[in-house]
C-alpha cells in the first residue's frame, strides 16, 4: 500500500471514530430530550430532541462521505474523490435548513394557537446536560477537523455547536416559562429552529462555493503570490488560479523566466516552484506551472507565427544564395512579443577576420528582410 493510500485510510478511520462517538451521544440525548420533554411538557426540549435525531442522519452522511471521499484517485477520477466530502457537507447544510424551517412552522403554530403548558423542572436538567455534552462534542470534533483539514468534520463540529447553543436557548426558555412567562418555551423553540436553519445555510453556501471552484482566501493567495516571486529564476508571475478540493488546495500559475534560458532550466525552475509551494503550504497538493518567456497577457501573441519546421523551410530557401549556409550547425528560435528572433550557430573555423564575420552577418540579415515576422537575426560561433 502506498503512503498516499495509508494517509487516506488513516483519515477515514479517524473521521469514522470521531463521528461514531458523536452519534452515540446524539442518540442518547435525542431519546432523553424527547421523552423528558414529553413528560415535562417542554415543546422546546422536544424540538431540541428532534434536532439531535437529525444529527444522527448527519453522522451517517459524514461516515459515508469519509469512506467515498478518501478513496485513491482512479482513471475516472484522476484528481481523487475529495469533493464527495464537500457535496455531502452541502447536503448536510440542506438537511439543517429543512429541519429548521419545519420546526419554526410547528413552533409558530403553537404560539398562535395558545396551546402553552408550563414545563416541569426535570426538563431544565436535561437541557443543561445537552449544553455541556454538545459543547464537549464540538471541541472534540473540531480538533480533528482542523488536524485533517476536513470540511465534512468541520461542518459536523459546527452542527454540535449549534446544538449546544440551541440547548442554551431551550434552557432559558424553560426557566422563563417556569418563572411566569409561559410563552418563552415556545419562543425558544422558534429561536432554536431559526439558528439551525442559519447554520445550515452557511454550511451549504460554503460547500457550494467550493464545488463551483471558488478561489482560496485572498490573503492566502497574496501570500502564495509573494512566495512564488521570491523563488530564484522567477522574474514575474501572472494568472494565478486556485481552487479547493476537500482538504486539498490546487493551483496553476504562469511564471516568467528569462527568454534566453534553455528549456531544461525553465523546467527546473518550474519544479522548484511546485516543490516550495507544496512544502511551505501543507494543504497545497498539486501545482501546475506554465513557463512564459514574457508576459503573455500584456505582450503580443505569437500564436499566428509559423512553427519551426515551416519557418526553417522559408529561411533555408532565403539562405540558399549564401555559400556558408550549408555549414549551419543549429538554429535557435525565440518567439517573443509577436515576432521571431533567430540565432544561427556556426563553426568558428569558417572565420578568418572580424570583417568576414560582419559581412556574413549582413548577408544573412539581408536574406530575411522580406519576412516581416523576423525581428532580428544573430550569428553565433563555436
Amino acid at each position: 500500500m502506498s503512503s498516499e493510500d495509508n494517509t487516506l485510510n488513516e483519515r477515514y478511520q479517524i473521521t469514522t471514530r470521531v463521528t461514531i462517538v458523536g452519534a452515540v451521544v446524539n442518540l442518547v440525548l435525542a431519546i432523553l430530550k424527547i421523552i423528558i420533554g414529553f413528560i415535562g411538557h417542554s415543546h422546546a426540549l422536544i424540538v431540541d430532541g428532534i434536532h439531535s435525531f437529525s444529527d444522527l442522519l448527519s453522522d451517517g452522511l459524514v461516515v459515508l462521505a469519509a469512506k467515498k471521499g478518501n478513496q485513491s484517485p482512479d482513471d475516472d477520477h484522476p484528481y481523487g474523490h475529495a469533493r464527495i466530502e464537500t457535496a455531502f457537507a452541502a447536503v448536510l447544510g440542506g438537511v439543517l435548513i429543512a429541519v429548521g424551517i419545519g420546526i419554526v412552522i410547528d413552533a409558530l403554530d403553537r404560539l398562535t394557537s395558545g396551546n402553552i403548558i408550563t414545563p416541569e423542572s426535570m426538563t431544565i436538567w436535561v437541557a443543561l446536560l445537552s449544553v455541556l455534552s454538545k459543547e464537549v462534542l464540538y471541541r472534540y470534533t473540531l480538533l480533528y477537523a482542523d488536524r485533517l483539514n476536513s470540511p465534512i468534520l468541520k461542518a459536523n463540529a459546527w452542527h454540535h455547536r449549534s446544538d449546544a447553543i440551541s440547548s442554551i436557548v431551550v434552557l432559558v426558555g424553560i426557566a422563563g416559562s417556569m418563572s411566569g412567562i409561559p410563552y418563552l418555551d415556545a419562543a425558544a423553540a422558534v429561536i432554536v429552529s431559526m439558528m439551525i436553519a442559519k447554520i445550515g445555510w452557511e454550511i451549504a453556501k460554503e460547500s457550494i462555493e467550493e464545488l463551483v471552484d471558488k478561489g482560496l482566501d485572498p490573503e492566502k493567495v497574496q501570500s502564495i503570490s509573494h512566495h512564488i516571486t521570491e523563488i530564484p529564476g522567477v522574474s514575474q508571475m501572472h494568472m494565478l488560479r486556485t481552487r479547493q478540493m476537500g482538504a486539498e488546495a490546487l493551483l496553476d500559475v504562469h511564471i516568467e523566466v528569462s527568454p534566453q534560458l534553455s528549456v531544461s532550466e525553465g523546467h527546473r525552475i518550474s519544479d522548484e516552484v511546485s516543490a516550495q509551494l507544496t512544502n511551505d503550504f501543507p494543504d497545497i497538493t498539486q501545482v501546475l506551472v506554465h513557463i512564459d518567456p514574457e508576459n503573455d497577457e500584456a505582450n503580443s501573441s505569437c500564436s499566428h507565427l509559423p512553427l519551426r519546421n515551416e519557418l526553417l523551410i522559408e529561411l533555408e530557401k532565403n539562405w540558399s544564395v549564401i555559400k556558408q549556409a550549408e555549414l549551419i550547425e543549429d538554429v535557435v528560435l525565440h518567439y517573443l512579443d509577436g515576432k521571431v528572433q533567430v540565432q544561427i550557430i556556426m563553426p568558428l573555423s569558417i572565420l578568418s577576420t572580424h570583417t568576414a564575420a560582419d559581412t556574413l552577418a549582413q548577408q544573412f540579415s539581408a536574406s530575411v528582410e522580406n519576412l516581416n515576422y523576423i525581428e532580428s537575426l544573430e550569428l553565433l560561433y563555436r
